[in-house]
């Protein structure tokens, strides 16, 4: 699809630009991205696939199987290499989040109820929010301010459940069911490392 393509495409430069700068430019231009894939998935019911593609590796593989599975660390640095997160880049390389059996039902339960899409929309409220902020302490610098405890915690609040999110999606969608999207691995890595490079430059 050459839509998702060229969504991918501007997904990927958006947060090769955040390995090396923070600003909101950047974080807007990933929450653009996203909002216009939220728009792609719903035109092309990505959802009902989704929620089908879960059940039926559930009903394969059982519940418990689709919970423990983890992120491949290999394959994920080398998707983050590739976008540009590594020993040179300004944001450390960081490990894939642990997340906790609780959370893990709880999101694979949302999948199975809502699919992705509304959770694409708020992953870019959430980045909106957060270039905001990021423009104020670009402000404040331009300006000869120093910068002590500008971050605002439900923000941070906010990115560390996207985290959370984005890690379990990135189990899934790197493992070799969501076949029919394009690069599943690499829309759900390059999700993951701009938020946390959002994160990291907010001083969450």
């Amino acid at each position: 699809d050459p839509v998702v393509d060229q969504l991918l495409s501007d997904m990927k430069g958006a947060v090769r630009s955040l390995s090396k700068a923070g600003s909101g430019e950047h974080t807007r231009r990933l929450a653009s991205t996203l909002r216009l894939l939220a728009a792609w998935g719903a035109s092309q019911q990505v959802d009902a696939r989704v929620k089908d593609t879960i059940r039926s590796v559930i009903a394969r593989d059982g519940r418990q199987t689709l919970l423990r599975r983890n992120v491949d660390r290999a394959m994920f640095r080398a998707e983050a290499g590739a976008l540009g997160f590594d020993t040179r880049s300004n944001v450390p390389v960081p490990e894939p989040l642990a997340v906790d059996d609780a959370t893990r039902q709880k999101i694979v339960d949302e999948l199975l109820t809502d699919g992705v899409t509304a959770r694409w929309r708020r992953l870019a409220d959430t980045l909106e929010a957060a270039a905001a902020g990021l423009d104020r302490q670009a402000a404040l610098r331009a300006g000869g301010a120093t910068l002590v405890a500008q971050t605002d915690p439900s923000i941070c609040r906010m990115i560390n459940q996207e985290l959370s999110y984005l890690s379990i999606q990135m189990v899934f969608w790197c493992a070799p069911w969501f076949y029919w999207v394009p690069e599943p691995c690499g829309l759900a890595t390059s999700a993951y490392m701009g938020v946390w490079a959002v994160g990291w430059y907010y001083g969450c």
